[in-house]
């Protein structure tokens, strides 16, 4: 039997937790689920004998208020007419501002798109102006490769930037 145990794996000790954590469980599920649950069903079922009983009385009531209620039906029929149309004209109305909030609405997102195009528009415009004077200068470099990048005139990069814009444009 020992051989069988060790062979299994079987831990003594971890199987009596197991057992006591088990029977804790059961304890606690017996005191605070299943008795709570079982006076549940107990109540459940008296409430529906009740309900029952308070049924046939209610049919009994029924039978006897078919014609007050056909009266109220039809008053309630007049009264929901005139509601369904003062509903229809409300409705009209909201829709016309709610379709001329939307259209604002949809302006404002067209010029915020617009001023947002202008921004990366302008952004773009300064990196290609960095971008060419970087060129320009690597240009002027290599045609003029004699004369060292200090004494370089400066003024001549800024008008070959300048007339390079005026081209790009």
């Amino acid at each position: 039997m020992q051989e069988l145990i060790h062979n299994f794996g079987i831990d003594w000790k971890l199987l009596l937790a197991q057992m006591v954590n088990f029977a804790l469980l059961l304890f606690i599920l017996k005191k605070f689920a299943y008795g709570p649950i079982l006076e549940m069903f107990r109540k459940r079922r008296e409430d529906i004998a009740e309900s029952l009983k308070k049924n046939k009385e209610a049919e009994e009531n029924f039978n006897q208020s078919i014609r007050v209620r056909e009266e109220a039906a039809e008053k309630a029929r007049t009264e929901a007419l005139a509601l369904i149309s003062q509903a229809e004209l409300e409705a009209k109305h909201r829709k016309e501002v709610l379709l001329a909030e939307a259209s604002r609405k949809v302006e404002e997102v067209i010029l915020d798109a617009k001023k947002v195009i202008a921004r990366e528009k302008a952004k773009m415009g300064e990196e290609v102006y960095a971008e060419s004077e970087a060129l320009v200068r690597l240009g002027i470099e290599k045609t003029i490769g004699k004369i060292p990048a200090a004494t370089r005139d400066k003024d001549f990069i800024k008008e070959a930037l300048k007339e390079l814009k005026t081209i790009s444009r």
